[in-house]
């Protein structure tokens, strides 16, 4: 099977971020629990942007995170949080330092 890398940028409501920082931490706690689940981060950039990136192990990983009641737990938070839709899109890893993809 194949790695699954993911990736996302969003933005939170402006004025928002460290009420998003702590939502931020709470899925990254939920995440670290899940099978599958190799790396699981978050990044703020500049204002209220922020990137998102993760590595599973598989595709069936990324399906079992999105069905994982402690991360449906947080989203309504998260959600309410953001300023528009995430851009998100799935890739297959092809070459990585620190990473074994």
């Amino acid at each position: 099977m194949s790695k699954v890398a993911m990736v996302a940028t969003f933005s939170c409501a402006e004025g928002k971020g460290d009420e998003m920082d702590a939502v931020l931490t709470r899925q990254v706690e939920a995440a670290s629990a899940l099978d599958g689940v190799e790396v699981y981060s978050y990044h703020r950039g500049e204002g209220d942007s922020y990137s998102f990136f993760a590595l599973f192990t598989s595709m069936d990983a990324v399906q079992s995170h999105g069905q994982a009641d402690s991360l449906r737990d947080v989203m309504p938070d998260f959600m309410a949080l953001l300023a528009g839709p995430p851009n998100m899109a799935m890739y297959s890893p092809v070459a990585a330092t620190g990473l074994d993809v």
